[in-house]
């Protein structure tokens, strides 16, 4: 009986240590993804339904408005069949500057939310009370400009139940809602190659998650975002205070690191960063390479060495930043990619 005894708890440890290798494995997969990393949000930005680029009408990414819709602007009736007809709709908006440029709309209409989900919309009554439980506009639009050639396989694992699965998504209303349905007990790969059509039409292929990233960053500069970002970079940074709201080297996240930080940049090229009591001076300035536009840090003394390099600007609005560079000061020593975020206070 003792000897059986022994036997069996043997067998349970050896079954326990086994599940805990399991789970171990698939944490620290370098390819495990979660609902929060940040190649999954811009997958979710690609597989999103569109509901920005028709904000001319509804004012609002929170929903698109399904086309035909027809509407009347400023006493003009106009039937708007394609996105390409935002254009007739901006062009009577801005005809005059003493009118009240309000969206009547011909209902029933439908709107879609970025999970595909449809509404119909009986009238103006329901339209205000829809728009007024939107939440805060997305800090970054979707991506149009680029999308994912299908099937695609990934594999997930559940950590809490320790059960191992895979998925087969067809199109982009399942990828965005397979993400988006991410519980955080669980993470997933993808199975590459992954393959995706470019703003040319080419078909890219992707080996792995950082090519992929890459690869979507690389083309959000090629999004038509009708005209709408007028924005300059280097007026952006000289208004108000910026602080580091996230800095991942090498997949590792070492934002605490800048915890206090509170960058402060001038139009003579100038940045002054203050945390408690100690400044440090350095320098910025704008440039362009290979059809990338560059953030250029240099700071003083050692405190700030990681942030010294020559940044690629991802995307940026009045708010936030967000800059990449590889290897070591940008220069290309080293295969590490380091990610930059900084927003204002």
């Amino acid at each position: 009986m003792k000897h059986l005894l022994l036997f069996s708890f043997a067998i349970l440890f050896l079954s326990l240590s086994s599940c805990q290798d399991e789970e171990e494995s698939h944490t620290q997969d370098p390819n495990s993804l979660t609902k929060a990393t940040h190649l999954s949000v811009l997958v979710s930005r690609v597989t999103q339904n569109p509901t920005h680029l028709d904000n001319i009408i509804d004012g609002t990414s929170c929903y698109s408005i399904q086309l035909p819709v027809s509407l009347t602007v400023d006493s003009q009736y106009l039937t708007v069949a394609s996105k390409e007809d935002y254009a007739s709709v901006k062009t009577v908006i801005n005809q005059y500057s003493n009118d009240d440029d309000i969206i009547h709309f011909e209902f029933p209409i439908t709107i879609k939310y970025p999970n595909y989900q449809q509404v119909t919309i009986n009238d103006q009554t329901e339209l205000t009370a829809l728009r007024q439980a939107c939440g805060p506009e997305p800090e970054f639009y979707e991506i149009t400009c680029t999308r994912f050639n299908y099937p695609l396989t990934i594999n997930c694992y559940e950590s809490n139940s320790q059960v191992s699965y895979a998925v087969t998504v067809a199109n982009n209303s399942q990828f965005y809602n397979f993400i988006s349905g991410l519980k955080d007990s669980e993470i997933y790969s993808l199975k590459f190659p992954v393959s995706m059509i470019d703003s040319d039409g080419e078909t890219i292929v992707y080996n792995s998650n950082a090519t992929l990233q890459s690869g979507i960053e690389n083309a959000i500069d090629d999004c038509d975002d009708g005209g709408s970002n007028t924005l300059l970079l280097s007026d952006e940074l000289v208004v108000g205070s910026w602080y580091v709201s996230s800095f991942i080297d090498d997949n590792q996240n070492e934002t605490y690191h800048y915890n206090g930080y509170n960058f402060t940049f001038s139009s003579n090229g100038t940045v002054v960063v203050v945390k408690n009591s100690t400044s440090t001076n350095g320098t910025w300035s704008t440039s362009m390479n290979e059809g990338n536009q560059i953030l250029n840090l240099h700071f003083e003394g050692s405190s700030l060495h990681d942030l010294d390099a020559n940044w690629i600007v991802i995307e940026f609005n009045a708010t936030t930043v967000r800059l990449r560079h590889q290897g070591d000061g940008g220069g290309g020593g080293g295969d590490d990619m380091h990610y930059l975020d900084i927003t204002k206070n």
